[in-house]
């Protein structure tokens, strides 16, 4: 859990809360997700 916590803090925006709107915050933590989802899933092929 704490190594995908600094993931996900590896973004920029998610970092520091700018977004004042909850579902746009979601939004980008899904985002992130993904990203580190295929990013990871690249690496292992």
């Amino acid at each position: 859990v704490e190594r995908t916590i600094s993931w996900l803090h590896g973004f920029r925006r998610l970092r520091i809360r700018w977004e004042r709107r909850d579902d746009i915050h979601e939004a980008l933590v899904g985002l992130a997700t993904c990203l580190i989802t295929h990013r990871y899933v690249q690496r292992l092929c």
